[in-house]
């Protein structure tokens, strides 16, 4: 048995996976049978990361009614379990969706198609720092309305550059209620809002790490990091992979997950990425089940679910280890 046949057969988790840039292609065909599917497939898959918006516009266009939206959950869930996926979060992006829609017909609608399937599967409500404040803090009350419902995070998405103490009315309401919220990070600049980071349940990119000052903050504060080795290398963020030390992380017994974010428009999955990383460094089956495991304990579900989640790993990854 290969290598890449041990990855496939051991029980995996994606803890960030984009619904409109996951769409398949063969279901944006059936929907949208109008089009070629060889013009389709050029149109949804991103070629750089400036026409990753222009990517998205076919499947936003076919997520615009609940039956579409069912079916393109139940053809991600046949895909993941496909690959031996056992659990899985599905960020929800409600603000690219056509200002008719109602957010919380959306949200319904994938709740809805998630739990007819029984799958494991949790939905982080995503926040951009582009849209409104209006529209913000209607994704907010959103999220504490559903938390625990099927959702279980709120992502906060900001542009490069953009000032974290401009959000403070999102950030002030998390932290005093004490919910969880995910954030991403493509700058250093971390001094003025690092209570907004060390409250994090997770950070996305995590550039920190180049800060050992910051990255020992963070693991005092139990703040898992994030990377998708696909994002990394196709947006060119580190030249050589293999500088970023990802394998010392795990090493250290540092809080981190692996994740997919864009299985179609980067043609890329949970696997792929575990692959990247097998063939960047030098690591074991055993490093692989040690990340797994721990981002199924850090995972917002319920305890019972969480055992379970837990066991199958355990039992099926003795077949692989």
């Amino acid at each position: 048995m290969n290598l890449f046949e041990q990855l496939k057969l051991m029980p995996k988790v994606d803890m960030h996976i984009n619904l409109v840039s996951s769409i398949s292609i063969d279901l944006a065909s059936y929907l949208k049978d109008d089009q070629n599917i060889l013009d389709m497939e050029n149109m949804m898959q991103e070629r750089n990361y400036k026409d990753y918006e222009n990517s998205l516009k076919i499947p936003i266009e076919i997520l615009s009614n609940p039956k579409n939206i069912a079916l393109a959950i139940d053809n991600l869930i046949d895909n993941l379990e496909s690959k031996n996926i056992i659990y899985s979060e599905l960020f929800l992006d409600l603000y690219i969706y056509n200002k008719s829609l109602d957010k919380e017909m959306v949200l319904n609608a994938i709740l809805n198609a998630i739990n007819k399937r029984n799958y494991s599967m949790q939905v982080v409500l995503v926040i951009d720092a582009s849209d409104s404040k209006e529209d913000n803090l209607r994704t907010l009350d959103l999220f504490f309305k559903y938390y625990n419902r099927g959702v279980n995070n709120l992502y906060f998405h900001k542009n490069k550059m953009t000032n974290l103490s401009d959000y403070l009315y999102i950030f002030d309401r998390l932290i005093k209620s004490n919910m969880p919220y995910i954030i991403n990070m493509d700058s250093k600049e971390t001094s003025q809002n690092e209570e907004i980071y060390l409250n994090a349940k997770r950070i996305i990119y995590a550039l920190p790490t180049f800060d050992e000052v910051f990255l020992d903050k963070l693991r005092k504060n139990d703040v898992m990091l994030e990377f998708s080795p696909t994002r990394f290398k196709e947006n060119k963020i580190y030249d050589d992979l293999k500088n970023y030390y990802i394998y010392d992380l795990i090493k250290e017994n540092t809080s981190l997950t692996i994740t997919s974010v864009d299985m179609t428009t980067m043609k890329t999955d949970i696997l792929n990425e575990w692959c990247i990383l097998f063939n960047n460094y030098p690591l074991i089956l055993h490093d692989m089940y040690k990340v797994i495991n721990n981002s199924l304990v850090k995972a917002n579900i319920s305890d019972d679910d969480k055992t379970k989640l837990i066991e199958e790993l355990r039992d099926k990854s003795n077949l692989v280890l």
